[in-house]
């Protein structure tokens, strides 16, 4: 039998459906608090994520304006990229920007690898295995070489160096900086007097690689190609240098010197037993700063790297290794002078890369070169001391 409904269970069901109805609410409630706290969340992540993304564009913008300032700069300032070749004033100070300010290290390494490669010409290399400096005094020859190079081409750098330290700078000890090229030319000149048997075009192989091995390096392996204006500056400079040494017949125009840098090597670069003893001292010296431990199985290693970094004729002139493809596709993807003298009126270098030190107590210019001809020299010395 079933019960009849009386008025308590009409209040009963009331109750429940209260009950019901408060419970649904409250879910309700704590679901509308969840989607607006989701919500909420939602627009503070969109809001970090705009936010970052536009201190990230500011940030690249800022880093793209500032790589890009130097040579925008030198583009603006000379539209006409012939001006560069023709104004020597100009090409010192576009080739100062750019080896100095721009690319120092691969520029650096790739006047490295110019001086390197000359070994593969068998008459500069038996000229030079003949001298002894090589086998004997080959840290010595490396930093004279460098120094008397930077001494050649590195016044427009210095001297704005020295301007940003002290704009008020005597004009008479700027001037003194423009004698500092002159003697280092009228220095490597009495060096290379002593060598009667150098041949002209040995010298204008050796400029050309000096101007065109640092660019090929900068295109290749730093962040953006040089500009015409740069390429025309590396060569007026070297330019300089090589009529400074009264070299003759230098070809006058950028596209004149590549084309004698190519035919040369294509005539002049073969193997002979001279290359690489010029070769091997100068890539043990290039090692000196490595622990002693190590140096050997690096120079082991080294010499199957060295063939990915030169050209294949000059590896070949070396007998060295066959290149490595692995090694060679890994390269392919991937030093300063002071102002002033001492009060000894010597030039302490700024920079030591090898071991042992030869002039950590400074150098003259007049004294640069090997040991032997120290002291023959018509070259006064350092114009002023402090």
């Amino acid at each position: 039998m079933h019960r009849k409904a009386g008025p308590g269970d009409h209040d009963l069901h009331v109750q429940a459906l209260q009950n019901w109805i408060q419970q649904n609410v409250c879910w309700a409630a704590r679901m509308a608090n969840f989607f607006q706290e989701q919500a909420q969340k939602q627009d503070a992540i969109f809001l970090s994520i705009a936010a970052g993304s536009s201190v990230l564009l500011l940030y690249l913008a800022a880093v793209r304006h500032l790589r890009y300032k130097n040579i925008n700069e030198i583009r603006k300032k000379y539209p006409n990229s012939q001006d560069v070749l023709d104004n020597i004033e100009i090409a010192r100070e576009v080739n100062a920007i750019t080896i100095r300010k721009e690319f120092p290290f691969v520029g650096r390494e790739g006047a490295e690898l110019a001086l390197f490669k000359t070994y593969t010409i068998p008459t500069i290399s038996k000229l030079l295995a003949a001298t002894g400096e090589f086998k004997n005094h080959c840290t010595r020859r490396a930093e004279d070489t460098e120094l008397i190079l930077l001494e050649l081409t590195e016044t427009f750098a210095r001297i704005q160096r020295q301007l940003a330290k002290d704009p008020n700078t005597p004009e008479e000890h700027i001037k003194v900086q423009w004698q500092r090229p002159d003697i280092a030319a009228t220095r490597l000149n009495e060096l290379h007097g002593k060598y009667s048997t150098i041949l002209n075009d040995d010298y204008i192989y050796t400029l050309s690689l000096l101007i065109y091995e640092p660019a090929l390096w900068i295109n290749r392996y730093e962040w953006r190609q040089l500009d015409e204006r740069e390429t025309n500056a590396m060569f007026r400079v070297w330019y300089e240098v090589g009529v400074a040494m009264k070299i003759k017949d230098i070809p006058d125009t950028p596209e004149k010197m590549l084309d004698f840098k190519n035919r040369y090597a294509d005539e002049h670069i073969k193997y002979a037993p001279s290359n690489w003893k010029c070769g091997e001292p100068t890539f043990r010296h290039l090692l000196s700063n490595i622990p002693p431990i190590l140096r050997e199985p690096i120079y082991k290693f080294g010499l199957y790297v060295l063939p990915s970094v030169l050209d294949p004729a000059d590896a070949k002139a070396f007998q060295l290794p066959q290149e490595s493809k692995v090694i060679t596709l890994i390269f392919k993807s991937i030093i300063r002078t002071p102002f002033y003298p001492n009060n000894k009126g010597k030039y302490v270098p700024e920079f030591f890369y090898y071991k042992p030190r030869i002039y950590e107590d400074g150098y003259s210019i007049p004294e640069l070169g090997p040991e032997k001809f120290k002291n023959e020299t018509t070259i006064s010395k350092c114009p002023f001391m402090h």
